[in-house]
């Protein structure tokens, strides 16, 4: 069995939000994605594979094809198949870490425009 701490898998950057990979298959990756304060994932979509999102610390905004809903340390949310979403950390002044789960594999990217998510959720 392999077990891996989170902690010593995340990072943080002021030029933008953190991608890093936890676990992968031959069939799904497992990523956190970790957010300094106002900082997103833009909009985009995957073809062929669903994502599982849970909170892990913090709490932002998830938007998910025409909704957008706070999401806290705790909660989850599927994003079905090819269906445009991504993440802001709405707080001014606490970090926000999302655990992605993917699959099938190829998880491909597909952005959308626009794809700012502040943009979006204002409006």
């Amino acid at each position: 069995m392999e077990k891996k701490a989170l902690d010593a898998i995340k990072a943080f950057s002021d030029k933008g939000f953190q991608r890093r990979r936890v676990w992968q298959t031959d069939n799904l990756h497992c990523n956190i994605y970790c957010f300094e304060p106002g900082q997103q994932n833009s909009l985009h979509r995957h073809p062929v594979s669903n994502e599982v999102v849970f909170c892990w610390e913090g709490e932002g905004v998830v938007v998910i094809g025409e909704e957008h809903e706070p999401i806290r340390a705790g909660e989850t949310v599927l994003v079905p198949v090819n269906v445009p979403h991504g993440y802001i950390n709405t707080s001014q002044d606490r970090r926000m870490i999302i655990m992605v789960i993917q699959c099938p594999l190829p998880v491909e990217h597909v952005p959308m425009e626009p794809g700012d998510v502040a943009a979006f959720i204002r409006s």
